[in-house]
């Protein structure tokens, strides 16, 4: 497959399937097909698959009496940031819908009542099922 603005797997198909030429809807499509990927990235380094830069060193040269060096060692936190990754794409998901919603109102009125059940989520399945069936 091509590579459209660095998107992996899932990304591509968010993007391909959501993807409409509105500018201001699209972005936040890309933005969400790059949370995808992200989370993808993050679930596979907390299921050992994957490697993600853990440990940042840092030497610092503290002023004393004596010169002395002190190593810093800090890790980052991958479950707190798959948490974040998750809310982030959790959210671009509902502006994508309230994006469509708003797009499908009457002129002056808002949109009609969403189908019971069917989410973004669900119009991403079906899409992904006619492009690939």
């Amino acid at each position: 497959m091509d590579e459209v603005f660095g998107l992996g797997e899932r990304g591509l198909e968010i993007w391909t399937a959501l993807k409409t030429g509105e500018i201001a809807r699209d972005a936040l499509v890309l933005e969400a097909a790059r949370t995808a990927d992200r989370l993808n990235e993050l679930d596979n380094i907390i299921q050992g698959k994957g490697v993600l830069e853990l440990m940042q060193f840092r030497s610092v040269l503290q002023e004393s009496d004596e010169d002395t060096r002190v190593i810093e060692v800090k890790f980052q936190n991958v479950f707190s940031e798959a948490r974040q990754q998750q809310l982030a794409f959790a959210g671009l998901i509902d502006k994508i819908q309230r994006f469509g919603l708003a797009a499908t109102a009457p002129k002056g009125g808002t949109a009609g009542p969403v189908p019971a059940g069917v989410t973004v989520l669900d119009e991403i399945r079906a899409k992904v099922a006619m492009n690939t069936g």
